[in-house]
């Protein structure tokens, strides 16, 4: 009985033990629990907010605001009272970047989330980005013209007809008066013009154009004169008069960028146009002139009735599509049979390419909200565009378009569409880089856009629509 009896005081014993052991797990749990829920409601309501102006005091309307921690980001763009808020953040420290066009970025590290909202903001001012002069030692214009020139002129096609008339170094200078007049002298004395022109003159003969030349040795002579006259008065008055008193530039300036297409477009327009020795393209002034001169001169000493409009009408018409396919030889196969051509210089302004991809968040006219169908919003860039290794344009710089159609998503947090048109990015202070919603030309479909996480703003990819070049 005793035995029995303690063995029942025993289990009993156990019993109570193996009870308080639950009741201390249950109690640590709770705790435990109790301890969680506090991280768990900062992690959920921790955020990073600020305000930023000018140096003048000023709000900054569309300031792009970047934060990182441990490898990953979230951007928002600042309202119209330059303020910003990005929540819902783990707690912690973290990096920040502020940018806008024309000013100096903002950087801070080890910025704390908050996890009271009357925390103290950010407040940040961004002071005008400095100017930056670019100053390059080398050669006078005029000395870098004469090294040109010399190279100029050992240009040949096939290593034989003389190429002298094109410029293929990205910085071609311009050329004095007396250095368009050794450039014309030299083409009218080459020995490959002089054969050229009595080819000309035998092919006349053996069709015995102009007949009233006569054949034989005396009419092809005729022949011969007034071929290499009209070219002489034609290039003396255009390259050497005419260059020189409008300051024009008689050469042909290589492009060989971007596509197909584009080139094709500069050689034709080229015939079109000649650049100034300030640079700038202008109208034709030199070459028309000396193709009205060259005309009326060869009334002179060619034979026949024709009348001053058939003349001009036909010297005008063989002058342009002789530019035009000339132009067009030049930019797409002639460089590659041309001898001593220079090398392209290798800081030459960069070209953001068709079909790079552009990020734009919305700043005004445009939210997760939605937007109505023909409003103009205003963007701005989300992160530098880079093409080559150059920055082409940065973030903060300012891009606007036209809304034609929003759709929202169809739940909570679904990626909707809209449809943009006429969307420009202004890179810098002068570029103006035309975008599109797909990276296919010609296709052209609504675009997603989606909400940045815990700002309500928008953004959305867009396309570079066609080759720009940019200055460094």
């Amino acid at each position: 009985m005793q035995h029995i009896w303690y063995s029942r005081a025993s289990s009993a014993s156990t019993a109570s033990t193996l009870w308080l052991m639950k009741s201390a797990a249950i109690g640590l749990a709770a705790l435990a629990l109790l301890l969680g829920a506090k991280p768990a409601l900062a992690e959920s309501t921790a955020s990073i907010q600020g305000k930023v102006t000018d140096s003048s005091g000023a709000s900054i309307l569309g300031a792009v605001v970047t934060i990182e921690r441990d490898g990953s980001s979230q951007t928002t763009v600042t309202d119209v009272e330059g303020a910003f808020q990005i929540s819902s953040l783990p707690p912690g420290n973290y990096n920040v970047k502020i940018s806008a066009s024309g000013l100096s970025d903002f950087t801070a590290s080890d910025v704390p989330a908050s996890i009271t909202p009357e925390s103290q903001p950010l407040v940040v001012v961004l002071d005008v980005a400095p100017s930056i002069t670019t100053v390059t030692v080398g050669l006078p214009p005029e000395e870098l013209a004469a090294e040109q020139l010399k190279q100029e002129t050992q240009q040949r096609v096939l290593g034989v007809i003389p190429n002298y008339f094109v410029a293929y170094a990205n910085n071609a200078a311009p050329l004095t008066p007396k250095q368009k007049f050794t450039l014309s002298f030299k083409m009218l004395t080459d020995p490959a013009t002089l054969a050229g022109v009595g080819i000309t003159a035998g092919i006349q003969q053996a069709m015995n154009s102009y007949h009233q030349f006569g054949q034989g040795s005396e009419g092809y002579g005729k022949r011969l004169g007034a071929a290499y006259g009209t070219a002489a008065t034609n290039l003396l008055i255009t390259s050497v008069l005419a260059d020189s008193v409008l300051h024009q530039d008689p050469r042909y300036f290589y492009n060989g960028q971007g596509t197909k297409k584009q080139r094709a477009w500069y050689a034709i327009t080229s015939a079109f146009r000649t650049r100034g020795d300030n640079g700038k393209w202008q109208p034709p002034y030199a070459g028309l002139i000396g193709t009205v001169a060259s005309a009326e001169l060869s009334t002179l000493y060619y034979p026949g009735s024709r009348t001053q409009y058939t003349l001009l009408g036909r010297s005008m018409m063989f002058h342009f599509a002789g530019l035009i396919g000339l132009n067009l030889g030049e930019e797409f196969f002639l460089k590659k049979l041309t001898s001593h051509t220079p090398a392209r210089s290798a800081d030459r302004a960069p070209v953001l390419r068709e079909g790079v991809p552009v990020k734009l968040i919305a700043v005004d006219g445009f939210s997760a909200q939605g937007s109505t169908a023909g409003q103009t919003v205003t963007f701005v860039l989300a992160e530098d565009v880079i093409q080559d290794g150059k920055v082409v344009a940065k973030t903060g710089d300012v891009a606007s378009g036209l809304v034609t159609q929003v759709t929202a998503g169809s739940t909570p947090g679904e990626p909707g569409s809209v449809a943009v048109e006429n969307v420009a990015l202004r890179a810098g202070d002068a570029i103006n880089i035309p975008l599109r919603s797909n990276q296919v030309r010609g296709a052209a479909t609504p675009v997603q856009y989606k909400e940045l996480p815990g700002s309500g703003k928008v953004e959305i990819t867009l396309f570079v629509a066609q080759s720009v070049p940019v200055m460094p």
